[in-house]
């Protein structure tokens, strides 16, 4: 079900890393290559070229084509000396330097052969790229976009066009990009693993702007709460359920969240009790009569289930299907539906019994049984009849805005689907484009439902802010779903994986996965850093080093690993060496408290203490333990700043009491659930 929702609890803790430069020095030699030989072509299409001319050329071709780059540059400029607007061979010249890493020099042969001739795909292309690697998407764009008119079938020119975006925190405008690529290019694991990670910023950004906007809400909480359930911390579920509930009058969906939480975790009275008290505030709650109805199966009254399930088919089939994961399948969605070892031996001894109900219900029941089996598509074809049978009730209906307001209220949302966008127009109210906002999510449609909300006149409510980070969050799970089926095997699963696992807090299993993606695609960048923050977090310094500077050689500006690189010579007490790394990443991320704080550490171990209390100064809105308040309060203790010294340590004191006093609080909370739940 919900993938990307796993990794959402590290957005707090984990600072974003750039991924930077994504495709391969190989791919720039193909590129090399194709434009050069484009360059060859176009030369013989001048007017009579001087035989002198024509070998110079032809001899730099060849020299460039052996890795002679000294003599084919010494061919181009004889070539530049007869014809110094020869467009096609400043664009070669440009390419020697770039093979040769004379970045500066590449860039002027390039800017010159687009003065001559502004529609060279090959000079615009190399030019957006070395902008790229220079931190400066903006100055990228423009040229991309012309190499993207002038060979728009090169999927290459898309990725770097979306990692100038990246740069330039257009996020909005970097997925129109990876889905144009897309288009043409379907099943790129490249396209689609990034596709994932630029939803799932723009899902983090709402997050972020929902507890700006209301933080401690409901919503803030109810986001909270979805993402550790997905994520299997039931506990800590519970407990942002629970502060939801408390922040808010009754309002649906928290009850059946907590209850849900409670059936996953086994505990069927709870949940049956949550799902109770969902009821009586919203009575047609679909997902709240499914639920009900499934623990009462794992509790073994089967015509209670039936009951339930004949109830909710009634109401909406196939979005009944959609909440028991029936029509759910593929890479993680069926971890999440999969109910305990004991659960499931219970319901699976029914199979006898429910086969006697050849009814709505009992095939939901069936089919139900075949999913947590392992086999989804037995119970597929059974229930066709249903899913027809409310599509052609929809086609029939037309799309009035009460009749729709009716069917949204009773739950019947597969019925009125084709209608929902049609009936919102720019005088309809929050209300109803929040509810059918609502609809469209449950139903799947995560784009339309994006639109819905497109139209509210405040964008910044806390439901605007929940439903759009919930629709980024499934539109990144489809993704990686695609990414699944089009190469289960490939480095981009891997890479995934450990992701998700490394969201998880599983560093072995995450290690193992990040190792396998790099012995399949060394030079891919991230990796390394992936893999080397994971090393470095277990202390493991030299093998982390090692990785992290396998990532600065393919992008030297990446933030984090310059960060954590820094930090592994300030533990080994070499503060010269870690203040160069940490200065880069400050370049790179400078509005990273936690730079600051480093940099203050290595300034302090200097003992240039003026540096030190300037960057710790700059470090405090990031400090929530009380630790970068006691650092400036020794470096004023250290200069004899008393009183100075005296404030900064109450101020940590403070701080660092309120620490542990929630640590303890939460700590006492996930100890009465969890000894609740050896009760269930």
């Amino acid at each position: 079900m919900a993938l990307v929702a796993q990794r959402m609890n590290s957005f707090s803790s984990q600072p974003s890393r750039l991924s930077g430069c994504r495709t391969l020095f190989a791919v720039l030699m193909l590129f090399t290559f194709c434009w050069s030989q484009s360059g060859k072509q176009a030369s013989t299409k001048r007017s009579s070229p001087s035989e002198t001319l024509q070998a110079h050329f032809a001899a730099a071709q060849q020299a460039k084509e052996r890795g002679d780059y000294a003599a084919a540059q010494r061919e181009y400029q004889a070539v530049l000396v007869e014809a110094p607007d020869f467009a096609e061979v400043h664009m070669n010249m440009g390419l020697i330097y770039q093979l040769q890493n004379r970045t500066p020099e590449a860039m002027a042969e390039f800017r010159r052969a687009l003065k001559i001739k502004p529609t060279l795909a090959g000079a615009n292309f190399f030019l957006g790229v070395n902008y790229c690697k220079l931190g400066e998407g903006n100055k990228a764009i423009p040229y991309l976009k012309a190499a993207a008119r002038q060979e728009p079938k090169r999927p290459d020119i898309w990725l770097w066009l979306a990692t100038a975006q990246e740069i330039s925190a257009d996020t909005q405008a970097e997925v129109a990009t990876l889905k144009h690529a897309l288009s043409f290019q379907p099943q790129a694991v490249d396209i689609l693993y990034l596709l994932g990670h630029a939803y799932e910023r723009l899902g983090k950004a709402e997050v972020v702007s929902l507890e700006k906007a209301a933080p401690g809400s409901s919503w803030s909480e109810e986001l909270l709460a979805e993402s550790y359930s997905s994520s299997s911390q039931w506990s800590f579920a519970v407990i942002r359920f629970q502060n939801a509930l408390a922040n808010s009058p009754p309002r649906p969906r928290l009850h059946v969240g907590l209850g849900e939480v409670f059936l996953r975790a086994g505990r069927l009275d709870q949940a049956a009790q949550q799902f109770d008290q969902e009821l009586r505030v919203a009575p047609n709650s679909l997902r709240a009569i499914v639920r009900r109805g499934e623990v009462r199966l794992i509790q073994g009254d089967v015509g209670g289930a039936l009951e339930d399930w004949a109830t909710a088919a009634a109401m909406d089939g196939p979005r009944a299907e959609r909440v028991l994961g029936i029509r759910e399948t593929g890479f993680g969605d069926a971890a999440f539906e999969q109910l305990p070892d004991t659960s499931r031996e219970r319901v699976q001894a029914l199979a006898r019994q429910l086969r006697a109900h050849d009814d709505a219900a009992g095939r939901l029941a069936l089919s139900f049984l075949a999913v947590q089996s392992g086999y989804p598509m037995l119970g597929g074809a059974e229930l066709s009849h249903t899913v027809a049978t409310n599509s052609s009730a929809a086609s029939r209906n037309t799309c009035v805005e009460t009749k729709v307001r009716e069917a949204l209220n009773q739950g019947q949302f597969s019925s009125v689907s084709h209608c929902l966008l049609r009936v919102l127009n720019p005088r309809s109210s929050s209300k109803l484009r929040i509810q059918i906002a609502h609809a469209l999510f449950e139903l799947g449609d995560y784009e339309s439902s994006l639109k819905a909300l497109s139209g509210l006149s405040d964008q910044h409510s806390p439901p605007a802010f929940y439903w759009r980070a919930r629709c980024f969050e499934k539109l990144a799970t489809a993704a990686y779903l695609r990414l699944y089926q089009a190469d289960p095997n490939s480095y981009r699963v891997h890479q995934l994986t450990g992701d998700l696992e490394a969201a998880k807090g599983n560093d072995g299993k995450a290690i193992d996965e990040y190792r396998a993606a790099v012995a399949m695609k060394p030079s891919v960048p991230n990796l390394h850093y992936s893999l080397g923050h994971l090393l470095w977090k277990d202390l493991k310094t030299a093998e982390a080093r090692t990785e992290f500077e396998a990532e600065l050689a393919i992008n030297p500006r990446h933030a984090g690993a310059l960060h954590d690189l820094g930090d592994t010579y300030l533990l080994d007490h070499q503060p010269e060496r870690a203040l160069e790394y940490l200065n880069r990443a400050l370049a790179a991320d400078p509005g990273d408290p936690d730079i600051h704080r480093d940099l203050g550490t290595g300034y302090a171990d200097l003992r240039d203490y003026d540096k030190a209390e300037n960057e710790f100064k700059i470090a405090i809105p990031g400090d929530h333990d009380g630790s970068v308040h006691y650092k400036l309060a020794r470096v004023y203790q250290t200069r004899g700043d008393k009183e100075d010294a005296a404030r900064e340590f109450a101020i940590s004191t403070s701080l660092n009491r309120e620490s542990h006093t929630k640590l303890e609080k939460q700590t006492e909370r996930l100890n009465e659930i969890e000894g609740v739940s050896l009760h269930p």
